[in-house]
This record gives C-alpha cells, sequence and structure tokens, in this order.
C-alpha cells in the first residue's frame, strides 16, 4: 500500500511540475511577443473591422490554457446603431505552444465571456455581419508565412464558445428587433467548407430555448451565398423542427418545418404578438415547407391543427401593427366556430395536437368527421322562444387577429346553425370581419350571400345580405332561431342591418328586408283550415295544439324591417282546399304577432277572415268579418314600411 501511493505521489508531483513549467514558459513567450498587437491585426485582417483590446492582454490558464484578453470590442460598419459588432468582457484565447517560439499565434480555442453581439440590418437591407478580409495597400508586398501573424491554414478552431452572453437585432427597414439573454453556445470549425454544429441554450423573453442548428458552410453563409441548415428549438411554448437553406446575410430561410406547442396564445404573446381578446387559439401543430423573409412566415402545402380544428393550405403569417395578419387560401375541416366569434374557450383536443395535425394534400383526402366536438353553443342571435336578453353579446375573437383569406370549408357550426360545407372570402381587421358567401351547402339546400360583423365599437354592427334556396325549413328555422312550427323546402332572403351590445338592443335595432317562400309542407301547432271553417270552436285543443297540424302547398310572404318589427301585406298561404292571403306584423323585441287572414275557397265553402294577435305565447283567434283588425294591423304595416325605407336611405 505504502509503494502504491509512493508512485502515485511521484506521478502527481512529476505532472504537476511538467504543468507549471509549461504555465511559466507559455506566460515567457507571451511576454516576449507584441500579442496585443498581433491578436488585433490578425483579426482585423481576417475581418476587416477593427478590434481594439482594451484592457490588460495575459496568460489564461481557465477556461483554457492559453491567452486572455479583457475589455475587447469589434467595430460596427459604418453607421450602424450600435456602438461596436461585438464587446466582451473577456475574451479566452486557447492557442498552440509550440507556434509561439516562431513568433506565430495559432488559434484552438475560443471562449467569450459576457458578449453583447449586436446583429443589424440597414434600411437598404444590409446587414452588419457580413466580414470580409482587409484588402493590402496597393504595392504593398504579400505576407510570408514566416512574418508574425496568424497562420491561416493551420487554424483550427476545435472549440468556440460563448458563456452568458447577449445578442440583439434590429432590423432599420422595419423599425423593430428583439435582444435574447443568458447566451450559451459551444461549436466548432474545423474548416470554412465543412459542417458547424451550434449547440446551447438561450433566453428569451425570460424563457430559456435550447437550440441545435447544423451549418452545412459557414465561409459560404458568411458571404451570403446559400447553404444548407437545419434547425432544432425546444422550449416550453414550441418544438420547433426545420431542414432547408439559409442565406445568412438577409436571414431567410427556406425548407420544411415541423412544430408544436401547448398554447398558441402565449406563443403569440411571447413573440410579441399577442391575439387579443382570445380565449381560444390553445394546442397547435403546423407542418409544410416554409420561407422566411421579410418579416413573413410563407407557408406551402401545409398541414396545421389549433386546438379541435384542422386544415391545410398555403398561407403567410406577419405581423402588422403589433398584431398577427394572416393572408392565403385555406381548407378547413369540421369545426365549431364559435369559440373563434365569442372568444369562449373551446373544448381541449381529443389527441396530442402533433399527431393531430391536419393531413397534408399529397396524402389523399382526408376524412371529415360524423359529428362536430362542440362546446356549449352561444344564445342564438335570435330565440323566438326566450326573451331578448340584456347580456353581453361579444365578439372578442374578431379582435385576435388580421385577416384576408380564401376558405373552404367542411361542416361549420355558427352558433346552432351547421353549414354542411362551404366557399368564401373572410377579411378580417381590427375587429371588423367581412365575409363574401360564394356557396353554402346547408340543411339540404344552398346559400350565397355577404356578411359584416363591425365589433370595434361596444355596440356591435351586423350586416347580412343573404339567399339560401331549397332548404330544410324546419331544420335550419330551428337551428337559426328555434322555431320548429314549419316544414318544407324554403327560400330565404335576408337584407338586413342591426347594432347593439346586447341580444335585447340587436333585436329592437333591426331593420331591412326578409323574404320566406316555404312550399309542400305543413304548419305545426294549428288547423287553419278548421279555424277558418269555424272560428268560434278555434280554441279547441284540436284545432289548436301542438298535434295540430295543416298541410300546405305553399306559403310566402315578403317583410319590411324597422326597429325589430316585421311587416307584409303579402303573405299568401295556400292548402289543397283554401287560398289565405294575408297581412301581418311580428314584434320581434315585444315578442307579439299581429296577423289578419282572409281564406278563400274555390269549392265555395263558408270559411271566416280571422285575426291571430297576442304574445307568442298566447295567441288568441278572433272573427274579423267588420275589418276592425285589417285597419289596424295594416296601418302599422303601412308605418314599418316607410320606417324601413328612411332606415335604408339613412344608410
Amino acid at each position: 500500500m505504502k509503494g502504491w501511493m509512493r508512485w502515485v505521489l511521484l506521478i502527481g508531483g512529476g505532472l504537476f511540475a511538467a504543468a507549471l513549467i509549461a504555465a511559466g514558459g507559455l506566460a515567457y513567450l507571451v511576454y516576449r511577443l507584441d500579442v496585443r498587437g498581433e491578436v488585433e491585426r490578425a483579426v482585423e485582417n481576417a475581418t476587416g473591422r477593427d478590434l481594439t483590446i482594451n484592457g490588460d492582454v495575459g496568460v489564461s490558464y481557465w477556461p483554457v490554457l492559453g491567452l486572455r484578453a479583457m475589455d475587447t470590442t469589434l467595430a460596427n460598419v459604418e453607421g450602424g446603431r450600435a456602438p461596436s459588432f461585438i464587446s466582451a468582457d473577456e475574451i479566452d484565447i486557447g492557442v498552440e505552444l509550440r507556434p509561439l517560439l516562431d513568433r506565430q499565434v495559432v488559434v484552438r480555442r475560443l471562449v467569450l465571456q459576457r458578449p453583447q453581439i449586436a446583429l443589424e440590418v440597414d434600411a437598404e437591407g444590409d446587414p452588419n455581419w457580413v466580414l470580409a478580409p482587409r484588402a493590402a495597400p496597393p504595392g504593398a508586398p504579400p505576407t510570408r508565412p514566416t512574418e508574425p501573424g496568424i497562420d491561416i491554414a493551420r487554424t483550427n478552431l476545435r472549440e468556440v464558445r460563448v458563456i452568458d452572453g447577449e445578442v440583439s437585432f434590429y432590423d432599420a427597414r422595419r423599425g423593430s428587433g428583439w435582444v435574447i439573454g443568458d447566451a450559451d453556445l459551444s461549436t466548432a470549425i474545423t474548416a470554412l467548407d465543412a459542417p458547424m454544429t451550434v449547440e446551447g441554450s438561450v433566453k428569451y423573453n425570460d424563457r430559456q430555448v435550447e437550440l441545435t442548428a447544423v451549418i452545412a458552410n459557414p465561409g459560404a453563409a458568411t458571404k451570403g451565398e446559400l447553404t444548407p441548415l437545419t434547425l432544432t428549438v425546444e422550449s416550453e411554448l414550441i418544438n420547433f423542427e426545420f431542414t432547408g437553406q439559409t442565406v445568412a446575410t438577409s436571414g431567410e430561410l427556406a425548407g420544411t418545418v415541423r412544430a408544436t406547442g401547448p398554447n398558441l396564445r402565449d406563443l403569440a404573446s411571447w413573440a410579441g404578438s399577442p391575439l387579443q381578446g382570445a380565449t381560444a387559439f390553445g394546442q397547435f401543430a403546423v407542418t409544410g415547407r416554409l420561407v422566411i423573409g421579410g418579416g413573413a412566415y410563407d407557408f406551402s402545402n401545409a398541414g396545421f391543427s389549433i386546438d379541435q380544428l384542422r386544415g391545410r393550405g398555403d398561407f403567410i403569417v406577419s405581423e402588422v401593427r403589433g398584431k398577427p395578419y394572416i393572408s392565403g387560401r385555406l381548407e378547413l375541416f369540421d369545426f365549431d366556430l364559435n369559440p373563434y366569434l365569442t372568444g369562449e374557450p373551446p373544448p381541449p383536443p381529443s389527441e396530442d395536437a402533433a399527431v393531430a395535425a391536419a393531413v397534408l394534400p399529397e396524402q389523399g383526402e382526408p376524412q371529415t368527421t360524423a359529428e362536430i366536438a362542440v362546446m356549449e353553443a352561444p344564445p342564438r342571435a335570435l330565440d323566438v322562444q326566450a326573451a331578448p336578453s340584456a347580456a353581453p353579446v361579444s365578439f372578442a375573437g374578431l379582435q385576435a387577429f388580421n385577416a384576408d383569406l380564401e376558405l373552404v370549408t367542411h361542416a361549420v357550426l355558427v352558433q346552432h346553425l351547421r353549414i354542411d360545407s362551404s366557399r368564401l372570402n373572410l377579411v378580417l381587421n381590427d375587429g371588423f370581419m367581412a365575409a363574401t358567401l360564394h356557396n353554402l351547402a346547408l340543411y339540404g339546400g344552398s346559400g350565397r350571400g355577404r356578411f359584416e360583423i363591425d365589433a370595434r365599437a361596444p355596440a356591435t354592427r351586423i350586416v347580412q345580405d343573404l339567399a339560401f334556396s331549397n332548404v330544410d325549413a324546419r331544420r335550419f328555422l330551428g337551428d337559426a332561431i328555434n322555431f320548429t312550427n314549419i316544414e318544407g323546402r324554403a327560400e330565404i332572403g335576408l337584407n338586413i342591418r342591426a347594432q347593439g351590445a346586447t341580444q335585447a338592443e340587436l333585436l329592437a335595432s333591426v331593420d331591412g328586408t326578409t323574404h320566406l317562400e316555404v312550399v309542400s309542407g305543413v304548419l305545426h301547432g294549428v288547423d287553419l283550415g278548421g279555424v277558418a271553417s269555424t272560428i268560434r270552436n278555434a280554441l279547441r285543443g284540436e284545432l289548436i295544439a301542438p298535434e295540430a297540424r295543416t298541410p300546405f302547398q305553399g306559403f310566402s310572404g315578403t317583410f319590411a324591417i324597422a326597429d325589430g318589427v316585421l311587416a307584409a301585406d303579402d303573405l299568401s298561404f295556400n292548402t289543397e282546399n283554401l287560398r289565405i292571403p294575408g297581412i301581418g306584423v311580428i314584434d320581434v323585441p315585444q315578442r307579439r304577432v299581429d296577423v289578419r287572414l282572409a281564406p278563400r275557397s274555390p269549392r265555395g265553402g263558408i270559411v271566416f277572415p280571422f285575426s291571430v294577435r297576442g304574445p307568442w305565447s298566447q295567441l288568441s283567434y278572433a272573427s274579423d268579418l267588420n275589418d276592425r283588425a285589417q285597419r289596424d294591423i295594416l296601418a302599422r304595416v303601412r308605418a314599418t314600411e316607410a320606417a324601413s325605407r328612411a332606415a335604408e336611405a339613412a344608410e
């Protein structure tokens, strides 16, 4: 045991003595040379920028064995925004010992302690990080290899490290930039035309980001030439994989990308472009081809998922006035639109977004779902079974981002309405949405037209100019206004405007016109033929009851609308035995109906004109042989028509 300890002590002592001798020799050689001048001249010749070592220059024993320069700066381009391109509290330069005997500095390791690196792009788009060797003065003899200086041919940086650094970027073209801190990065440069791997971590907006970048040709990158790049980013908010090419002088990237994250809202806020007023936009994933340049992200052949929404398309994401801006063409599969209109949180995704990212086009047509997984639908804009609500109507989701999109959708749920498919153009600008509907398939029929929602002020303004053809009246009206008493095939035209902060205010402000025509249907809840034939028995259970019904060949009416009141003087209701013209007023805010019908029997039977009046929940039927109801109702029809025309003229 004593012999073993003796050998350990002898070997350890010998190594320690050798280290002291080497360190002493290094210090002696360094102090013999003009190291400060050597390093400054070598860097200036290689980069074309002035290097200034303001502090001491001496021997470094840690973190590398070599030279140490304190308080060092590398000049910025002329006219640059920052005073220097790179400044560092301390630079440790690991050098080979033997070349120092020949008065040469051969660098093998480089460690930058607490550097500040200022990346800039000027107003003309020229970056400050392009470095070029300084040209020799005219007539100057070429430098001989035996002269002092860095031996470029032998330079091989086995390690380059950045410890506790800060990197900033500023683009004068857009007047914006960013700063990352706590940069701890490492790489190695064996040759400027050999692949270089950069690994480490940085901190951006108080969040740690791990990254790995493989640059295939770093020499080409610094000259502004195209070079392959692989980039991997891992953080709490996004995992990002990119394989493609880059032009380092412009910061442009082009290649394939796959990105996933737990919450798009948090990511947008962290990146400096918050989704205002949104509670949707949670878990997300995107795959496809990506081009980054000019402050925009150009996705093509892309598949994506957000919450339960799946889609694919070609689109560009950029920033305008501090808010995300999306433009392009998208195809969206079955989804619930309500969370993105109201700002309410959607149900959580049923599977991981990374797995559920939409199928890319070349993989064939996706299978759409039979049912849309939905949140509890918000209140209808008009519900005939409930009193108008005084609760505020929210369209906060329209403030989240801006857009100019061509959309093709599969099944979409809007409030309670289900649209089977659609093709439309959508513009969204700071809470104002305008949609031009080229073709909708819904309830067995089709639709087209235009609608607008302006939520820029507390009182939301809604404009609809829509036409629906051959729709299932009972299902459509049931989902739209909660009215299921009419079945048949319907033609519906809407040209209306409304403004208000609550459902009650919106309904009380509706102006415009609407047309309804239903063929080959049934009116549920009343037997109009029985009422017309025997008005004195109109209240009998079998004539006016949920199970009572009136089959008809056609029903139509064109309504003028003013302040939420609908009025028509051309009502027509035709059954197999009766032709029933009429006039009527429907007061939506007051939830009241006043209708006068004058049945005519082509077979000569006895029929009676009668009125249907009262609150929706308690209608009363009465004979109108004296035309009293007709005069009263017709006067209200004419007043509503005049008010509707005046409102239209005021637009």
